[in-house]
């Protein structure tokens, strides 16, 4: 008489015994007693794969750190580091270097800047060239300066420039040569032409202004005063 085989359900664990392949209860697959069951199986797999997918995981690793290592070496990326750094500090430097040595519009730098105070507020300057160093000057017939005809009742035109110790030598000597009223003649040059026009230079700021005509001498000494050009 055979034994009959004792069945165990893959996934219920339920028992049978008999021919059935399939399970009376839930009709999952049977297996013999002794054998694994799917769900007892599937750890065990499942780690074969985590090791399997970890090793060629760490081999890919191993070989990009190669690959690297070989392409850019440490001390290729430390020379990059340092070329940067160098790069950096020569560009800030180059800034500061041309920031110092761009010429100034303010400070003294620009005729109207080496002004007296008062010429500067009454007058609206125009530079005539990029330079910057020469500039048109206009000062209204209604401006306070200009009161009571001085001027003939016009907008009085002076010109002003920054000019080097040579050039501005070379104006007093033609200016002291041309018979003016010579009023100060010192580091500061004030003088009236005799075509009525003023004649100012102030040698420290290498500064030179002429005016146009005013109505006459007298007017000319009038604004000279109201100016600041003689103090």
């Amino acid at each position: 008489m055979s034994t009959l085989r004792e069945l165990v359900c893959e996934y219920c664990g339920h028992r049978h015994t008999g021919a059935d392949s399939r399970c009376a209860h839930c009709g999952a697959p049977l297996r013999s007693s002794g054998d694994k069951s799917v769900v007892e199986k599937l750890p065990a797999q499942v780690a074969g794969v985590a090791e399997k997918v970890g090793a060629e995981a760490e081999k890919a690793v191993a070989e990009t750190r190669k690959i690297v290592g070989k392409a850019y070496p440490l001390w290729q990326w430390r020379a990059v580091g340092i070329a940067i750094v160098v790069m950096i500090v020569a560009a800030v430097l180059g800034i500061r270097s041309c920031s110092m040595s761009l010429p100034s519009l303010t400070g003294g730098d620009t005729p109207a800047q080496a002004m007296p105070g008062l010429l500067r507020s009454a007058a609206s300057c125009q530079p005539l060239d990029s330079t910057g160093r020469g500039e048109k000057c206009v000062i209204t017939a209604s401006n306070p300066m200009l009161f009571g005809g001085i001027a003939g009742g016009r907008d009085l035109t002076f010109y002003s420039e920054l000019v080097e110790p040579d050039q501005l030598a070379d104006s007093l000597s033609r200016w002291r040569n041309a018979r003016a009223v010579v009023l100060v003649d010192g580091p500061v040059y004030v003088a009236i032409s005799p075509s009525a026009t003023v004649w100012y230079a102030d040698t420290r700021a290498g500064l030179r202004l002429e005016t146009g005509t005013f109505a006459g001498q007298t007017a000319a000494r009038t604004f000279v005063s109201r100016a600041g050009l003689v103090r």
